[in-house]
């Protein structure tokens, strides 16, 4: 029997950046986040994430921010193809390539804070809802460092004008 199973990968090891002692696992430190005002829940900006998915992505201009952790912050919109719409509170680590959600807009109650609330990677392997990863990789981060917020905006502006076609005709 080999020690395989028991095999510690590169993102669960402890890295000193991300409030973690060598031997001690710890949480990452981040800045004290208030959730914002549901208010701010308006004005989208629309990116693109890929000719595989029918769904439409936003992000609130207003909400775009990053913290001295580094973390940007935002209120996501997802509109699927047949109407449903999920509105959430995110931050993406660009550092570390990992994502986290704060909490979830449930219609007549407000903010939800959801069960698990820990960093995750942004990329899952699902190519059709990947819009994490599409932020990751080039909207809200430029290498391991955040982009200021109004260049993430004109960056997810401009993610649709180098695109031909339409959902139902494909792209190129």
């Amino acid at each position: 029997m080999t020690g395989a199973g028991a095999q510690i990968t590169d993102w669960q090891k402890p890295e000193p950046y991300r409030g973690e002692e060598a031997g001690e696992p710890g949480e990452l430190k981040e800045d004290d986040f208030a959730l914002p005002d549901v208010a701010e829940a308006t004005d989208w900006v629309e990116f693109h994430v890929g000719s595989e998915t029918r769904n439409r992505y936003f992000v609130a201009r207003a909400s775009i921010s990053v913290g001295k952790d580094e973390v940007t912050r935002f209120i996501s919109r997802v509109l699927t193809a047949g109407g449903a719409e999920t509105v959430s509170v995110e931050g993406i680590r660009c550092a570390t390539a990992e994502r986290r959600l704060y909490a979830y807009l449930r219609t007549g109650t407000g903010w939800v804070t959801p069960r698990s609330v820990r960093w995750s990677p942004v990329y899952t392997g699902n190519r059709f809802n990947a819009y994490h990863y599409a932020l990751f990789d080039g909207l809200v981060c430029a290498g391991d460092r955040p982009q200021k917020p109004s260049q993430a905006i004109e960056l997810m502006a401009a993610s649709f004008k180098s695109r031909v076609g339409t959902p139902l005709t494909g792209y190129r």
